[in-house]
């Protein structure tokens, strides 16, 4: 799995719980980073911040839905007002604050 998120603290509490929990996260600090992390890697699910600088979460969905579409694709917001924005359809949404196993049950349910 690959988690982009700009607030690092954050970034790091996701990746090391859903660690603990059994699942394999590269974490990462923008969507432009999530993107190129392709580069080296694959990955089954892609979740990402919505509200980040230069590529937004949307930008991230809509990057990996075109370029590598078996590829699911999640969000992790707290500004649900961004949301309104929606153009895609994303797999799984969670909103922060976000409480760890709800977010594993989430992902968990994606397979």
């Amino acid at each position: 799995m690959l988690f982009a998120e700009d607030a690092r603290d954050f970034r790091e509490l996701v990746r090391d719980g859903l660690q603990d929990r059994g699942f394999a996260v590269t974490a990462v600090e923008d969507g432009v980073r999530a993107v190129e992390a392709f580069r080296w890697s694959t990955f089954d699910l892609v979740l990402t911040d919505l509200a980040m600088p230069d590529m937004s979460g949307w930008d991230v969905v809509r990057a990996v839905r075109s370029r590598w579409p078996h590829v699911r694709v999640g969000l992790v917001t707290g500004t649900p007002q961004y949301l309104e924005e929606q153009q895609e359809v994303v797999d799984v949404l969670v909103l922060k604050p976000v409480v760890l196993d709800t977010l594993r049950r989430a992902i968990a349910g994606l397979t």
